[in-house]
């Protein structure tokens, strides 16, 4: 079977090669019959063959068959004697000169054949070449273009050396993620051109007048000049400034000369702080300069202040017939109040001051926005510290003072005494024929109090107090606090115009609309007329006890006013912090040594954490300090027990709680929080609590001495001084200090002592005992024995 095998392929590929005989032949055959036509018939244009290449592109992809030669005319040269003849037979008779020059014989042009010859068999020969084309005429000639003097030789594919081939790169991450194709392109840099320059032109425009707001920052500045800011920077440092970016330029004169360097007319915009400020009168100017015939008769604003103690609250609500005073803690006023009532001599608005130390702002707000001051002096004290302050206050407001001397029914009541002590404070009393107005009365039993109101309502008449209802409304925080259902509360007087229900107002960086009012009853109001306290809710924020507020057109206005405010105020507080003097520089440096002491303070009422952050200020000391590193209104919450954590702060809490979520953060992290309801007793924790960063001061007191009269060695526990007490008492725990002469050797422990072979606690003066000092064995006869014991005290701040 194989030997049948081995026949069949042999007669195939003899087969094979017999047809492949048969094509040559008649390729031979069809050239002679080609070449004879051509030499019958001369003046025939010969046309050449296009042999098909062996290498083409469109070769028969079987190698076993090599199809026949094909002769292609080609059509350039085709065309080329069609347009020859054409012009041949259009072109008139030439004229037969006189004399004919001989024709100019011209180069021969030489068609190059496109043969396309397909041999895939190497042992096939080659077609003969054709012969050379026969001579054109000569009007033929004239009219075709001279071929190039040489033909450059066309590169055939077997003259081309193929590349060698890269070896096989291995698939890997590269390939996998697409970046193997930025590895095989080349990249060269790029040489600089010699004689090229890098320098571009400035073409920035830079404006020759500018409208600024101040403050304004050296980098906003030098935006709108279109400078850099470096620049700006190096001119003001030249003049003795040195400034950062970030810093603003306060000073017209300056920026207005920095734009003179750069060719710039700088100008000041005022019209926007115009519109941030609203209106640049004081509540007062602004009545002053109302149409007298808008203006109407408003209660008077009655603020009690005096001493702590003295019987304020109880005044008002003897006039009220309320009970203020015993929801206080303590019995003392810590808060301050504003209450509209109605009395006999007709309605007053009454404002109720403590009387502590501490609430020295409170007091000084009041006086600020009443009309008429109540001075309450107890008339078996006389006037006290925080009276004179009131005094002070009300001097300073320039508001009528009317003093009330209360306490009349007590038997040690002295009018005469608190008269005399009025006339040292320039307060001259009507009875010693002076202007200022004196009524005795008693709290307790209402004596005196009907005509305290009728001196007020007498007062009232001749200030001639009015407002215009008809305007916007304008006046002052009392007092503020974050309510835990109504969010920020505000207890405000309106001293202008009328504060009507949904009104859109601005206080100082914040912003609102009033959403509720409330009066001092808990009775819900609509609309606010001069001289009435209300409490409002809507407000973006607890504002600051205090400041002023103002009605505005539209909610949008009021919330462009408190953020421009806002960020102003907010760059100031950065630039304040930048600022740093020599001065302070050393005062921190030696400031380094003392102890701080954290704090967080939180409180009810905006008014209460101004209060206490006051008193604790009044704590110096050069050992030790506070820092407030925040404080706030409201609950103490898990982000200010959090606070706590990482500043290692304590919490004090006036009039407030821990919330239910924050107690057990405060447990399981054993946060110090302290709460108080009476201002002076958290003034006194505080106090202990930085006396207790100090550190304790050793001190060592003696007990006892002893003399060594003799040293002997012991194999087991070493040198053993023998001793005899001098004076006092030796103690096993007390310390030793070794004297040798003047020189104290050695301070320690007692490792062992004994008595007669017995281990002892003490032994008294008069003695003998073996002593045997810890880690210490170079003991000499002679030596003294101090005994001491180190007691740590206290350090006081």
């Amino acid at each position: 079977m194989a030997k049948n095998l081995k026949l069949n392929i042999k007669n195939t590929q003899l087969a094979k090669a017999l047809k492949l005989e048969e094509p040559k032949k008649e390729a031979l055959k069809e050239t002679s019959e080609a070449e004879a036509v051509r030499s019958a018939d001369p003046d025939k244009k010969r046309v050449r063959a296009r042999a098909r290449s062996a290498f083409a592109i469109d070769a028969p992809s079987s190698t076993d068959e090599a199809p026949p030669q094909e002769i292609v005319e080609d059509q350039e040269v085709q065309e080329i004697q069609a347009r020859q003849e054409e012009e041949k037979e259009q072109a008139p008779p030439p004229p037969s000169p006189a004399k004919q020059e001989p024709i100019q014989e011209l180069p021969k042009t030489v068609l190059t054949p496109r043969t396309k010859v397909t041999v895939k068999k190497a042992n096939v020969p080659p077609p003969p070449p054709p012969p050379a084309p026969a001579p054109a005429p000569a009007a033929a000639l004239e009219k075709t273009p001279p071929a190039p003097a040489k033909e450059e030789k066309k590169k055939e594919f077997r003259d081309i050396r193929p590349k060698p081939m890269a070896p096989p790169r291995p698939f890997d991450s590269r390939d996998r993620y697409g970046l193997r194709a930025q590895d095989e392109v080349s990249w060269r840099r790029r040489r600089p051109k010699k004689g090229r320059s890098n320098l571009v032109a400035d073409v920035t425009i830079r404006p020759k007048e500018l409208s600024v707001r101040l403050p304004i920052s050296i980098k906003d500045l030098a935006i709108q000049m279109k400078l850099k800011s470096s620049q700006l920077i190096q001119r003001l440092f030249l003049q003795g400034m040195i400034l950062t970016l970030n810093d603003l330029l306060e000073d017209e004169t300056t920026v207005q000369l920095l734009g003179e360097e750069f060719g710039c007319a700088i100008s000041i915009d005022t019209s926007e702080e115009e519109r941030i400020r609203i209106t640049g009168k004081s509540i007062r100017e602004e009545i002053k300069a109302t149409d007298p015939s808008r203006l109407i008769p408003r209660a008077p604003v009655v603020a009690f202040m005096g001493h702590v103690d003295h019987g304020k609250t109880s005044l008002i609500d003897r006039i009220r017939h309320s009970k203020i005073a015993a929801g206080e803690a303590g019995a003392i006023t810590q808060h301050i109040g504003a209450f509209r009532c109605m009395t006999a001599s007709g309605p007053i608005t009454i404002l109720d001051t403590p009387g502590h130390e501490a609430f020295t702002a409170m007091r000084a707000r009041g006086a600020d926005v009443t009309d008429v001051v109540i001075l309450v002096v107890a008339g078996d004290e006389g006037i006290k510290t925080q009276t004179l302050e009131a005094v002070q206050h009300a001097r300073a407001a320039g508001v009528t003072i009317l003093v009330a001397i209360n306490k009349c029914d007590k038997p040690g009541f002295n009018a005469d005494q608190v008269y005399r002590q009025l006339a040292e404070q320039d307060l001259l009393p009507e009875a010693w024929g002076g202007t200022t107005v004196t009524v005795n009365c008693s709290a307790h039993t209402g004596e005196g109090v009907v005509s305290l109101l009728e001196m007020i309502a007498l007062q009232s008449d001749i200030l001639e107090l009015k407002a215009d209802p008809s305007v916007r409304a304008r006046g002052s925080v009392l007092e503020s606090q974050m309510h835990r259902g109504l969010g920020a509360v505000a207890t405000i007087l309106v001293q202008n115009g009328t504060l009507r229900h949904g009104d859109p107002i601005v206080f100082d960086e914040l912003w609102g609309r009033v959403k509720t009012m409330r009066d001092e009853n808990d009775n819900e109001i609509f609309d606010a007329p001069p001289s009435t306290p209300v409490r409002i809710t809507g407000l973006s924020g607890i504002p600051a006890a205090g400041s002023e507020f103002i009605v505005v057109k539209d909610e949008k206005e009021a919330r462009n006013i408190a953020e421009v405010r806002a960020t102003d105020l907010r760059e100031r507080r950065m630039q304040n912090k930048r600022r740093f003097s020599p001065e302070a520089l050393l005062q921190q440096a030696t400031a380094s040594d003392k102890k701080i002491l954290n704090l967080i303070l939180r409180a009810d009422v905006q008014g209460s954490v101004e209060a206490l952050r006051t008193s604790l200020e009044k704590i110096r000391s050069d050992k030790a300090e506070h820092r407030v590193i925040f404080e706030g209104v409201g609950a103490i919450t898990e982000s200010d027990v959090e606070l706590a954590m990482a500043s290692r702060a304590v919490i004090i809490g006036f009039h407030t709680n821990v919330e239910s979520n924050a107690d057990s953060l405060v447990k399981q992290h054993k946060v110090v929080v302290r709460l108080h309801d009476i201002i002076y007793h958290a003034v006194d924790d505080v106090a202990a609590l930085l006396a207790g960063q100090l550190d304790k001061i050793a001190e060592e007191h003696d007990t006892g001495a002893a003399v060594v009269r003799a040293v002997f060695k012991s194999s087991s526990i070493g040198r053993i001084a023998g001793c005899f007490i001098t004076e006092g008492l030796i103690n096993r725990n007390h310390l030793i200090r070794l004297k040798r002469g003047d020189e104290v050797v050695w301070k320690g422990s007692i490792a062992s002592l004994r008595r007669e072979k017995e281990d002892v606690r003490e032994v008294k003066a008069g003695l003998e005992c073996g002593i045997v000092l810890n880690g210490y064995t170079d003991l000499k006869e002679g030596d003294t024995l101090i005994a001491f014991e180190v007691i740590y005290r206290e350090q006081e701040l």
